[in-house]
């Protein structure tokens, strides 16, 4: 269910910012991508891309790798964990 939504928000953001003009910026235009796939993401992926949009207005960046970096951080951070390991007992037995 996490990766459908993530691949939905990844399409989204492939429409959107193929389909974006006017008079923003392509920083402006990437950083709304992002928002809006935010929206549709899980909550740890969604902290991820609004993080990213945020740096891209801060720094008006526009290159386009920029949101393919910050879409694939999404994926990993809702990705499942791998469980701790467990701790080996110390030399007290504890």
């Amino acid at each position: 269910m996490k990766r459908s939504s993530l691949a939905a928000a990844a399409a989204a953001f492939t429409l959107l910012t193929g389909g974006c003009s006017g008079r923003q910026s392509p920083a402006d235009n990437t950083a709304q991508a992002l928002d809006k796939a935010a929206e549709q993401s899980t909550p740890e992926a969604a902290a991820t891309l609004e993080n990213a949009a945020d740096q891209v207005r801060e720094h008006n960046v526009a290159d386009p790798a920029a949101a393919d970096r910050a879409m694939q951080a999404a994926g990993n951070a809702q990705a499942p964990q791998p469980p701790a390991a467990p701790r080996a007992p110390t030399s007290n037995g504890q």
